[in-house]
This record gives C-alpha cells, structure tokens and sequence, in this order.
C-alpha cells in the first residue's frame, strides 16, 4: 500500500513540479521536455525491475531485495523533498526508479511465500495484497496533491517518503 501511496502520490504532482514556472514553485520546463522527463521515468521503473528480480533470484533473495528497495525508494522521495531543483529530481527519480523495480519485482512473490499453495487463507492473503495496491494508489495521489497546494511541492515530495517509510 504505502510504495504505491509514495509512487503515485509523488508521480501526482512531478509533472506540474517540472513544468510549472520558478515563481510558482516548479522549475520551468517546458511541458513538452517535463513529460519526457515522466515518460522515461515511468518506463525505467518497469526496466529496473529486471534487475531487481535478477538480484533475487541471482545473488540475494526476494525478501532483501524488498527490503532494501524499501530503503532507496524512501531514500529517493527524501531527495525529491529536500534537494533543491534538478539535483532533487535527477537523484530522486533514479532512486526511486531502481528502488520501485525491485519491490515490483519481488513483493508479489514474498506474498505468495506466506501461505503454501493448498492453503485457504492464500487467496485471502492476495486479495488484502491488492486491496492495500489500490487504496495506495486511490490515496496517495489525493494526498499529495492536496498538501502541495497548501504547503509546496517538496511537502509533497516529503509526505511520499513519510507514507513510504511508514509501510
């Protein structure tokens, strides 16, 4: 729930953060550059998860690799909200990007790790799984973008790395 909350929360106001102008807060791109910019984010998030699910099956296990990417995403949200301007976003995306690739790739399969295959509760288990996926992902947008209208862009940047840091 709270990766999501985080991803779509901080996704929810990237865009206008990069395209809207200096005086209000953004840095000035022009749109068409900032939706580039979101465009190859979004698609190495799905790229990093190769890589993530490389790292647990090769070298370190399903449940390291979601644990440590836990931390980078965190890590990467704490950048987007206190790192000023471009050096926020650029180290921001890049850990979040390699951070969500590996939780991706591994939080579905520690779940089914839970319950052996014969077990009831399995399916129940997948169900409460995916309910906490789209309450993330129904919340953190919302949220977000409701505190960065009221308090600023990295105060939304910041409520994602508290949400992802909470789960």
């Amino acid at each position: 729930m709270w990766e999501r909350f985080s991803f779509y929360g901080m996704q929810g106001i990237l865009l206008i953060y990069l395209y809207f102008s200096i005086e209000d807060g953004g840095l000035g791109i022009p749109k068409a550059v900032a939706g580039g910019i979101l465009g190859a984010y979004g698609g190495s998030v799905y790229l990093a998860t190769v890589l993530g699910a490389w790292l647990a099956d090769r070298l370190f296990g399903a449940e390291r690799v979601l644990f440590a990417s836990a931390i980078v995403i965190v890590a990467g949200h704490a950048a987007l909200a206190l790192l000023p301007g471009f050096v926020g976003v650029g180290v921001g995306l890049v850990l979040v990007a390699l951070g969500s690739g590996g939780l991706k790739a591994n939080a579905t399969a520690v779940v089914g790790t839970l319950y052996r295959a014969e077990d009831v509760r399995r399916d129940a288990g997948f169900s409460l799984f995916y309910l906490g996926i789209n309450l993330g992902a129904f919340l953190g947008p919302l949220l977000t973008g409701l505190l960065q209208e009221r308090a600023g862009f990295h105060w939304g940047f910041g409520l994602a790395a508290v949400g992802m840091a909470a789960g």
